[in-house]
């Protein structure tokens, strides 16, 4: 997530925009384009079924946020899922800092289309900032940035994350933040120091409101890189704390309300319990599932699941890095790259090195950080996002020094002493240009793949749904959650103007501990339907569960109960019928009006 920093005696002065940058970030934009192409084909229709229901639950908090601002009601909580209890908005990945701006188009185009413009502007926005960084801060020919502008938009962690995560895709203001902090570095006058400290506490803020998760790993990055220069004797600490602590103060006034907001507001939890997610050690040299000519089978083996294949570098990088460090050892930036590169990996083994599953004697890093705030809620797998720019400035730092030698001052003084002048011009360019495009063929990516989603019944386009609800909610058969979340786009289609009953989000588990869990706290008629939607048996409801299941739905304040077309639509219509009684069938849908029990 964060390359070093080179110290401000490396830095170029700021370079003007160019024919070239044009063309890389075109380049950039085409590429995204390319691999969002399947879905680009038809956004209602299709989705990134790799991350399961991830790209409709970030279709939900876009729709959900624009509604809110049109409604001018508060964003920072919703209704319109879990209803009655609803969903704590800050509590969840909503990426707010760009669903408010893209509200227009959600409230236009529908959520579909914000999901997919945020994903490719994510892609080629990360690309092209990191490439303007390397440019302006490393003094890197362009042509070498673009190569690192390519590996760090379109590597196989940023790639896995494309599948549906566009919170960990839009990191283009990581690199904004670095420059901002390297300026920081320079001397100014004293009412520069607090305008450009109070433009990093504005840039900090709005990266808290896109991903917090991101700007705790580009933080880890950044800490990592500084200290590397600091020993070096190449960061001007002393220069860039003033500013820096007008940065912090900044943040804090502006997000200290959403800050409390998040942890104590209502529907919100203070830890979220998560599953052992860490890199094997083979899933470093790995071949992702999204690469060309991998085997998906031995991604899967090494991998929490497909939005999480965050190493998986392949094989040649690693010499190639190793012998590029050694080439280079005497510039900081190489140096403290190769620290992140190091430290960053290391953590991302967890506190157990394993080795195809097995442990292996080698210890491991996480531990140490492991229980500290916001941390225990990180998944190590994750901290190898920090990898990827460290080792491109690697890179890059190679190729411009390669590029130069064939085209800059120092060709012209190798031409004049030098018996070779051929190999000496062109060798060294050709030696390391080979050796990167070797480290990064593992690394191609192939398209995301998109399969067709659940077509809203016409119960729903059509606007029938409107004479069974007078305020309530709609319970769909099962209800949603992660595995299926069909129901948002039936919301969407009426423009959310009905709010569903539970949903998948993230929220309290409801022992009153603290601790978040994935999805709604179930009460017994949704566990019952989920139960039959998993074993695939029927089931008749007793006078009893009747009772208590009438119950559920007036603590949901439901109104209409609605069975899709699905596969085990009978079972589940049979066993809905021992409760409700006979269903209604409209629109491609079955239904219960369930008004008569929604008041006792």
């Amino acid at each position: 997530m964060s390359s070093s920093p080179p110290s401000t005696a490396d830095a170029q002065p700021p370079l003007r925009w160019s024919r070239a940058d044009a063309a890389a970030a075109t380049a950039y934009a085409v590429v995204a384009f390319w691999m969002l192409s399947r879905l680009f084909v038809d956004p209602r229709g299709t989705y990134l079924s790799q991350g399961v229901q991830d790209q409709q639950a970030f279709e939900w908090y876009f729709g959900a946020t624009a509604h809110s601002l049109a409604t001018f009601s508060n964003p920072l909580f919703s209704t319109l899922q879990n209803h009655p209890t609803g969903v704590n908005m800050l509590a969840n990945a909503t990426v707010m800092g760009l669903g408010i701006p893209f509200a227009p188009i959600t409230l236009t185009l529908g959520p579909h289309w914000t999901f997919l413009l945020i994903e490719w502007l994510g892609f080629a926005a990360t690309a092209w900032c990191w490439y303007a960084l390397f440019v302006r801060r490393m003094g890197a020919h362009r042509a070498a940035a673009f190569i690192g502008g390519l590996f760090v938009g379109f590597s196989p962690a940023m790639v896995s994350h494309g599948n549906g995560h566009p919170n960990f895709l839009a990191q283009f203001l990581v690199p904004v933040i670095i420059d901002r902090l390297i300026d920081l570095g320079q001397a100014h006058p004293r009412r520069l120091v607090w305008r450009k400290g109070t433009v990093l506490g504005l840039v900090v803020t709005w990266q808290l409101w896109m991903g917090e998760e991101v700007l705790l790993l580009a933080a880890v990055g950044i800490a990592i890189a500084a200290l590397a220069m600091l020993v070096q004797r190449r960061l001007p600490w002393r220069t860039m704390l003033p500013g820096v602590a007008i940065g912090v103060l900044t943040t804090v006034l502006l997000f200290a309300f959403p800050l409390w907001w998040q942890f104590a507001g209502p529907q919100s939890y203070t830890s979220m319990w998560q599953p052992v997610a860490t890199n094997d050690l083979a899933s470093l040299w790995g071949r992702a599932t999204r690469t060309i000519g991998a085997d998906p089978w031995a991604s899967a083996a090494l991998s929490m699941n497909r939005t999480e294949e965050n190493a998986f570098f392949g094989v040649p990088l690693w010499p190639v890095l190793l012998g590029l460090v050694v080439l280079l050892l005497r510039r900081p930036v190489v140096r403290a790259s190769a620290l992140v590169v190091l430290v960053s990996v290391w953590l991302s083994l967890g506190s157990e090195v394993t080795l195809h599953g097995k442990a292996t004697s080698i210890p491991g890093l996480w531990s140490l950080v492991a229980d500290l705030p916001l941390f225990e809620s990180v998944l190590p797998t994750r901290l190898t996002l920090v990898t990827v720019p460290a080792a491109a400035a690697i890179l890059v730092a190679a190729l411009d020094w390669a590029i130069r030698r064939s085209w800059g001052p120092t060709r012209v003084r190798v031409r004049q002493h030098s018996g070779d002048p051929i190999w000496q011009r062109w060798g060294p360019l050709g030696v390391i240009g080979v050796a990167v495009t070797l480290a990064l063929a593992p690394m191609v990516p192939t398209r995301l793949w998109a399969d067709p989603r659940p077509v809203v019944p016409e119960f729903f386009t059509s606007g029938d749904w409107r004479s069974y609800l007078d305020g309530g909610a709609v319970l769909g058969v099962p209800p949603p959650d992660i595995v299926d979340m069909r129901a948002n786009d039936w919301q969407a289609s009426a423009r959310w103007e009905f709010p569903l009953v539970e949903g998948y989000f993230m929220g309290p588990d409801g022992s009153g501990s603290g601790v978040g869990t994935r999805g709604a706290v179930r009460r017994p008629f949704s566990q019952w339907l989920a139960e039959i939607a998993r074993d695939q048996v029927p089931r008749v409801a007793t006078p009893i569960e009747i009772e208590q299941f009438r119950s559920d739905l007036r603590f949901w304040r439901a109104d209409l109960v609605v069975l899709p077309p699905r596969p085990d639509n009978a079972l589940l219509r049979v066993s809905v019928e021992s409760v409700l009684g006979p269903a209604t069938e409209s629109g491609g849908v079955a239904f219960w009006d369930v008004r008569r029990w929604r008041d006792g």
